[in-house]
């Protein structure tokens, strides 16, 4: 214990170092959106820390404990959903840029019109949440798996740890620690396996790529290569870049560091499924590294393992909190500079306060995190058909309630998994299509704010 003491210290004295350089340069553009001067290798580690966090890191390590390598096609749907964003990203950084744009509602309020803007909110609001539970879920589990403390306990740690730096610095501090967490990742995630791959002899047939099935298989190509094209965490952080060459560059690094995670990681779920058969998959990452690693490399990792599930927590928390910030200044009077930084302030303590209380009494991470990859697939027939079509008002609001409530009674029900989490997608696109046709034209005033955008050919 007191090793992983020693090492718990120094994590967090690292991040709020990192919290507290970063405020000292401190303006609006800086705070929400590093100053739209993020480069190359920050993109990459940026980018890729969204992918590192305890969400991700469970399901794929519960799903390579059930059907082995095979489930290694949820990434490879999500680096194609990079591949994806590349084609697009450039032209919504200019866009954001041209109508000075901090969030993806904001950016849809002012290319569809108030009320569409609010129903993006309102979508990734939910979204951006059920993120933070899950997060804070498995990095709770973790840090009371390394000391004697109470699963609530550690909940609230994790909370502190968050807030302290993204208070501070805002955006500027998410870049930097993402770099940080991303780096600590990767080495952990490489020394963990080499010593986990020669425990013990792999059955050949954990190999095999067919073992997952194919409806599974498609949900997760499906989950995750439309599905980037509407994450708001990866808008985020296209806003901060700084140019179209460390735009591309870093999706492209992202890209491979998300492919080599995946391999490297995928042998902790192996090795795990040898030596304790009979666990729940979901468990399997904290079992793994508390259970099958020597002294020393265990305390280690576990820490470091605390630091990659925190990754992403503090991205969400400053997404959300900056998507009410900017909804809030969109709908009611203006606010100073000032008054925008203390209002994000103000909901990301909220936010993590709520996501505490809900994380107390529920731990279904599974069904969580199948809700919000829905959520966030159920935006794709928006987001790309606003880069090239007029969309009606109406009929991109109706078929986003319609998308939603699928997803609704999916949770409800407890039935939602790689293969029905896809419905979103063909219930908001065949309604649009069946809206657009059906419904009258929009009003002037939301011609006139669409006229002001400058789209495709």
């Amino acid at each position: 214990m007191g090793l992983s003491l020693i090492f718990f210290l120094l994590f967090i004295t690292i991040v709020v170092s990192i919290g507290f350089v970063s405020s000292r340069e401190e303006t609006e553009d800086g705070f929400m959106i590093a100053e739209r001067k993020v480069e190359g290798v920050q993109v990459a580690a940026t980018m890729s820390a969204a992918f590192f966090d305890g969400f991700m890191l469970s399901v794929y390590i519960a799903y390579i404990y059930q059907y082995g390598f095979s489930a290694i096609w949820m990434f490879v749907g999500l680096a194609l959903g990079l591949l994806l964003l590349k084609k697009y990203a450039w032209r919504i950084k200019q866009k954001a840029d041209e109508l000075k744009v901090y969030s993806m509602p904001e950016y849809f309020y002012r290319m569809l019109g108030k009320r569409n803007g609010l129903m993006f909110s309102l979508f990734l609001v939910l979204q951006f949440f059920l993120i933070l539970i899950v997060n804070l879920i498995v990095s709770s589990k973790v840090l009371s798996a390394i000391f004697p403390i109470s699963y609530v306990f550690a909940l609230s740690i994790g909370g502190v740890i968050v807030l302290s730096y993204l208070l501070l610095a805002g955006f500027k501090a998410v870049v930097r620690t993402d770099f940080f967490q991303v780096i600590i990742g990767l080495i952990m995630a490489f020394t963990v396996s080499v010593y986990l791959f020669g425990k013990t002899h792999i059955p050949a047939a954990e190999f095999s790529l067919g073992a997952l099935g194919l409806g599974d298989t498609l949900g997760f190509v499906i989950l995750g290569g439309l599905g980037m094209m509407a994450a708001p965490d990866l808008w985020q952080r296209i806003f901060a870049t700084k140019d179209e060459k460390n735009l591309r560059r870093g999706l492209n690094y992202s890209v491979v560091i998300l492919m080599v995670f995946a391999v490297v990681v995928s042998v902790i779920g192996l090795v795990t499924k040898q030596f304790f058969p009979g666990i729940l998959p979901e468990d399997a990452l904290v079992t793994g590294f508390s259970q099958l690693l020597p002294f020393g490399l265990k305390e280690l990792g576990m820490i470091l393992l605390y630091a990659v599930t925190l990754s992403s927590t503090d991205t969400v928390t400053f997404v959300v909190s900056s998507i009410f910030t900017r909804d809030l200044n969109n709908y009611t009077e203006k606010y100073s500079a000032t008054s925008m930084r203390r209002l994000t302030r103000f909901f990301m303590v909220a936010f993590i306060i709520l996501a505490l209380i809900v994380a107390v009494s529920y731990h279904d991470i599974m069904q969580l995190g199948f809700s919000l990859a829905s959520l966030n697939l159920a935006l794709f027939p928006v987001v790309f058909g606003s880069l090239y079509w007029k969309l009606k008002q109406k009929a991109v609001f109706w078929s986003l309630v319609l998308g939603f409530l699928s997803i609704l009674i999916l949770f409800v029900t407890s039935q939602l998994n790689p293969q029905n989490a896809i419905i979103s997608l063909p219930v908001v696109l065949f309604s649009l299509i069946i809206f657009q046709k059906l419904l009258k034209a929009d009003s002037p005033p939301l011609a006139e704010v669409a006229a002001t955008v400058d789209l495709p050919k």
